[in-house]
């Protein structure tokens, strides 16, 4: 177990120690949550939502227009092989 001790800044916002960042795929712009467990906080990473994933992967694709299925079919066999 690895345990850090951080200060609080005036705004109440805590820096996430690097090694705790990287061991937990924690980068900028991620979600963070926080819970309470009794005396404990305990902060996780939040699931990425699988909408604004896929979101972002097609926004990277070339679009691509079918007519119809054979046009489909013809474009399959290209990629395919």
């Amino acid at each position: 177990m690895i345990e850090l001790e951080m200060s609080v800044g005036a705004k109440g916002q805590v820096v996430i120690p690097s090694v705790f960042r990287k061991n937990f795929n924690i980068r900028p712009g991620d979600k963070v949550i926080f819970e309470s467990n009794g005396d404990r906080l305990v902060l996780r990473r939040a699931e990425k939502g699988t909408v604004k994933q896929l979101e972002k992967m097609a926004s990277r694709v070339e679009s691509v227009k079918i007519d119809s299925d054979k046009d489909y079919e013809e474009r399959m066999t290209e990629r395919l092989g």
